[in-house]
């Protein structure tokens, strides 16, 4: 598999419209709830893996 650079401060969305593969990876880590019909278009709207600083 090719190594691939995704940008954290995307949404959960962005990444998986343009990589759909970036779906399969959150799934078989755990994110399973991402391959819930219609989570990926409302959650993954505003989600990103940016930790925010407190």
């Amino acid at each position: 598999m090719k190594e691939k650079i995704i940008q954290l401060n995307k949404t959960v969305y962005e990444l998986c419209s343009k990589d759909p593969e970036v779906a399969v990876v959150l799934a078989e880590i755990g994110f399973t709830d991402i391959t819930k019909p219609g989570m990926l278009q409302t959650a993954g709207r505003f989600m990103t893996f940016r930790k925010e600083r407190s």
